[in-house]
């Protein structure tokens, strides 16, 4: 590497007293290195003269080899570098639930790189959450209200307007909003295991919708699918970006949704930064209203 390093300085500059200045070496010995990796090669690779310095085919060729091969002998320092600091940051083990949308899980991801812990986030249902964040094999997770976890600390919580996720040719769908008592005989898409299944539907019926029937769904795909399949509706927050076939029309009802930011313990290594960068990402890219920017009373009813 030396070798081909003072090679590729000399075939730069065309000048070996500008070259040896760059390296900040003497002249001699980078001409001896440069004639040794000729030797080594088996072929000339400058040709000198008093007056100028010249590159031979060889030369030529050897030029953009030297130089990817010297850039990935750099990149190897860094990649070792890298390695040997994320083997000793403790690792902050996280959950999500599987019913929040892609892009909040990949902006949680992106926020939180580069800390003093690292990241290990997973999907996990409410009662996963519940079990294991109350075991200690969970340090921190991200659930919908109420959750039902009886340990950990609430970092934080933040709200959205409730909304109806329709089939996109549901004739509710072309209206600017919807009453809960229009939903009639749909099919009522609720998350698997929810703990606040029993506060939507209250909420729901204080505002004139009892559904006839509930479709549990494991996560937010199944959720979308049952709702494409036919008369059915997901009570959810606006989601990022509407899924192909759908229609998000908010609720003409003052039913609010919460989800909060739980720390088994915020004096662990990297609590504070998941609780920054989950707010980031809820806020940001799932347009989750935080506490300091509520611009409505408590809501009514579920969640609220």
């Amino acid at each position: 590497m030396r070798h081909l390093r003072c090679f590729v300085a000399v075939a730069e500059e065309l000048h070996f007293g500008r070259a040896a200045a760059r390296l900040h070496m003497a002249q001699p010995p980078l001409s001896q290195r440069v004639r040794a990796l000729e030797t080594a090669l088996g072929a000339r690779l400058l040709e000198r003269t008093s007056r100028r310095v010249a590159l031979t085919p060889a030369g030529r060729a050897l030029l953009p080899e030297a130089r990817a091969l010297l850039a990935r002998a750099d990149a190897l320092g860094e990649l070792v570098a890298d390695a040997a600091t994320e083997a000793t940051r403790p690792v902050l083990r996280a959950a999500v639930t599987p019913d929040f949308p892609a892009e909040v899980v990949a902006a949680l991801q992106r926020a939180f790189r580069g800390g003093d812990a690292l990241l290990e986030l997973t999907p996990r249902s409410p009662a996963a959450v519940r079990r294991e964040l109350g075991g200690g094999e969970l340090h921190a997770a991200v659930v919908r209200q109420p959750a039902g976890v009886a340990t950990g600390e609430v970092a934080l919580t933040v709200t959205a307007r409730l909304g109806a996720l329709l089939r996109a040719d549901d004739p509710l769908a072309a209206q600017t909003d919807v009453a809960p008592a229009e939903l009639g005989e749909r099919v009522l898409v609720r998350p698997e295991d929810s703990a606040g299944t029993e506060d939507l539907l209250a909420g729901l019926a204080a505002h004139g919708w009892v559904p006839a029937q509930t479709a549990p769904a494991p996560d937010a795909e199944w959720a979308r699918g049952l709702v494409l399949a036919g008369d059915a509706v997901l009570l959810t927050e606006q989601p990022p970006a509407e899924p192909a076939g759908l229609r998000w029309r908010p609720l003409a009802a003052p039913l609010t949704a919460r989800c909060s930011v739980l720390l088994a313990d915020p004096a662990l290594p990297g609590a504070a930064a998941f609780a920054s960068a989950a707010r980031e990402a809820l806020v940001d890219a799932g347009g989750w209203t935080p506490p300091s920017r509520r611009a409505e009373p408590p809501a009514e009813g579920w969640l609220g």
